[in-house]
């Protein structure tokens, strides 16, 4: 008869501590204050952190919201982006040779120069890239790394080689650094390195190709400046020329018809989830490859010349990659 009561004791016991806790719960979740970092389910985004004005464009989206759509064309009247382009126009023009070559030396020196176009860079507003169109902010983003880039060998010239990175030419942009990733240049107020502004906002936006041949990499084995800027009117035609002249070049594609092996770039290989999530993946030709293969065909036979495409088209071929040239890519 004790022990019988002794539990019911317990029992009620136990139910008292649950119910307390219960009520101390409630009230310390009403009396504890929010916390300010965090959104609620209904607190809406602001205007600012709902668009991002590198996403690709589309077609806007008509609200009641004058003051927002008046402060755009404001914006957009007082935009510095052609003036931007101009800049870049007058560097390549003035330190690139008709080969791609660049005159490192003679920037170094007129460093001066790059000040008015890294200016802009890092004054561009955020609503100006948001008007922009599509081929508008790809072109702005081709030009921007490419400044980078120079930016950045101008202030390691003359590039002094690391005992340990033997495996690199003395005069190679490896030689620097981390100069992908540890490096910051600004834009649009700000900070970027260069691997972000080819991979988030050039590549996995735009998913083409050609952009892979249009970037430097102050290098011999990879695509070559233009002496011109990068402009949205000719886009398309800048990189279809641009990705024909480097697969024209020995650093881009050889094939060895007796062989029939297609040698090609390394940067094929490197920027395979470029080629896998783009147009040509999709095209039912080539289906006897495996997928990166059949994709990098039907890339090239759009740019190769009509004998070497016709060739790579009705023969059975194997690839092999061509080693990376390093080697600075400096001229007169």
């Amino acid at each position: 008869m004790h022990r019988i009561q002794f539990y019911f004791i317990l029992i009620a016991a136990a139910g008292i501590s649950c119910i307390g806790l219960i009520f101390v719960s409630n009230a310390e979740s009403q009396s504890a204050p929010a916390d300010p970092n965090r959104k609620t389910v209904s607190q809406a985004a602001s205007p600012q952190e709902a668009i991002d004005p590198n996403a690709p464009a589309t077609e806007p989206v008509k609200e009641d919201n004058g003051d927002a759509e008046s402060l755009i064309d404001e914006e957009e009247d007082n935009s510095h982006i052609p003036e931007f382009f101009d800049a870049c126009d007058q560097i390549f023009s003035t330190y690139v040779n008709k080969n791609g070559m660049v005159r490192y030396a003679d920037l170094r020196r007129t460093r001066a120069d790059l000040l008015p176009v890294l200016r802009m860079m890092k004054d561009i507003s955020p609503l100006h890239l948001m008007a922009l169109s599509q081929d508008e902010k790809t072109a702005f983003w081709i030009n921007t790394y490419n400044i980078c880039v120079l930016q950045l060998i101008v202030e390691n010239y003359p590039i002094q080689p690391k005992w340990y990175l033997i495996q690199y030419p003395d005069n190679s942009i490896m030689q620097i650094s981390n100069p992908w990733t540890k490096n910051y240049f600004w834009v649009q107020g700000l900070q970027y390195n260069l691997k972000e502004i080819e991979q988030e906002i050039l590549l996995d936006r735009t998913r083409d190709p050609r952009i892979c041949f249009a970037l430097s990499n102050a290098s011999l084995g990879g695509g070559r400046l233009r002496p011109k800027a990068y402009r949205p009117a000719t886009l398309n035609e800048q990189l279809d020329d641009q990705v024909r002249q480097y697969l024209a070049s020995p650093f881009g594609c050889q094939i060895d018809r007796p062989g029939k092996v297609v040698h090609l770039s390394v940067l094929f290989q490197t920027k395979r989830k470029t080629f896998l999530e783009s147009e040509y993946a999709a095209i039912k030709k080539f289906r006897e490859y495996p997928d990166l293969q059949r994709t990098w065909l039907n890339f090239l036979v759009k740019y190769l010349p009509q004998e070497d495409a016709e060739f790579v088209a009705n023969n059975p071929c194997t690839f092999k990659m061509i080693t990376y040239d390093w080697h600075l890519d400096e001229g007169n």
